[in-house]
């Protein structure tokens, strides 16, 4: 039986752009047909180990007219205009995470690849975590939720992960530190479970790294419905770990280190809290495990069901898990959490257009520090 293939072409084979390669070869219904990668040796070395062309400029794979979609895994700074080259020239795009360094742009792209009729899916390939599926799952039977917290210190990097590729101390090119590059997981996680934030008020610095961006960040959150949390995440801890802490009307839910999915169910609160006539009540709930599927390769398998959600986008038009104005809303978090930093001032979400590529620029040229 025949099966239609998307013709994909790799823009950065660096880095994360390898796992795009095993990941599309592995997925039933993507076809790896270009590599592109402005190291003329990295490209020509990678595609003839593919078996597929090889390129060095953007306009040249577009003008080619060999592929059908691009990923971009290149540094964020350049995902823009990556991301528009590749859509003029009619193709659709899957555009690693984080999509751009400002919200403002992140949603301009998307009405852009709108108006183009095209797919812009953006990688938070955790979104296919059969840990973080199991969590999301328990939290809807405890809600609405009251309370949230989100630990996201297991990012340890040392200083020699700035040293051996020094855009990623630079805001120009990184786009900011833990919060974009690492914890923006956590942060698209929180925000699929939770809903967007309405206010954030935050502190970032850059701790122990020779880097303009921050390797610690902290901040107090709140939700319209009027449930409160926090955040903390560093680059900084060796001894560092994952976790979500939800606290609903229902019960309570806990995510350790990806896996460990714990939960307690109990009346509601607010009845419970009125009607109880002890001072001081004994409390015995029960906290169970839920069973998560997991496989020795799932960190291969999330990117493989990335690629097969992207396929289906492009051959089925079905919206992809992740569409771009979706994949935009960790970023506009991160940008509220470095705008309260910065000004010292609790932020309210979603953003004024226009406040945060104010200061993204002024960061991005020096003429301002964290």
């Amino acid at each position: 039986m025949h099966v239609e293939h998307v013709r994909i072409a790799v823009i950065g084979v660096n880095g994360i752009g390898q796992a795009h390669l095993f990941a599309i070869a592995a997925a039933e219904r993507s076809e790896l047909v270009a590599v592109c990668d402005i190291d003329a040796l990295r490209a020509e070395k990678t595609a003839a180990n593919a078996g597929v062309a090889a390129f060095t400029s953007v306009e040249d794979l577009c003008s080619a007219g060999v592929a059908d979609a691009a990923v971009i895994a290149t540094p964020c700074g350049t995902h823009g205009p990556i991301a528009r080259a590749t859509l003029d020239a009619g193709l659709h795009v899957y555009c690693e995470k984080p999509i751009t360094p400002t919200a403002d742009e992140g949603y301009a792209l998307a009405r852009y690849a709108a108006a183009a009729k095209r797919v812009l899916a953006v990688g938070f390939q955790y979104r296919f975590h059969t840990g973080y599926a199991a969590a999301r799952r328990a939290v809807d039977e405890i809600a609405p939720l009251a309370h949230v917290q989100l630990e996201a210190t297991n990012w340890f990097r040392p200083q020699a992960y700035f040293d051996a590729s020094p855009w990623r101390s630079t805001w120009a090119m990184a786009g900011g530190g833990v919060l974009m590059n690492q914890a923006v997981h956590q942060l698209d996680t929180l925000i699929s479970i939770t809903g967007m934030p309405s206010r954030v008020h935050a502190r970032v610095a850059s701790v122990r790294h020779r880097a303009a961006v921050e390797d610690h960040a902290v901040a107090l959150l709140e939700w319209s419905s009027g449930a409160t949390g926090g955040l903390v995440a560093s680059l900084n801890e060796p001894a560092g770990r994952e976790r979500f802490t939800f606290a609903g009307a229902k019960g309570s839910v806990v995510l350790t280190d990806g896996y460990l999915v714990e939960h307690a169910t109990h009346d509601d609160v607010q009845k419970f809290s009125d009607e109880c006539p002890d001072e001081f009540p004994e409390l015995t709930h029960e906290w169970k495990h839920a069973d998560v599927a997991r496989a020795s390769s799932e960190w291969l398998d999330m990117f493989v069901d990335a690629h097969r959600d992207f396929a289906s986008a492009v051959l089925d038009g079905s919206s992809p898990a992740v569409p771009a104005a979706d994949g935009t809303r960790a970023v506009e978090l991160a940008n509220a959490i470095y705008l309260s930093s910065c000004t010292g001032e609790t932020v309210d979400i979603p953003l004024e257009r226009g406040d945060y590529p104010r200061l993204f620029d002024e960061l991005a040229s020096g003429s301002r520090e964290i």
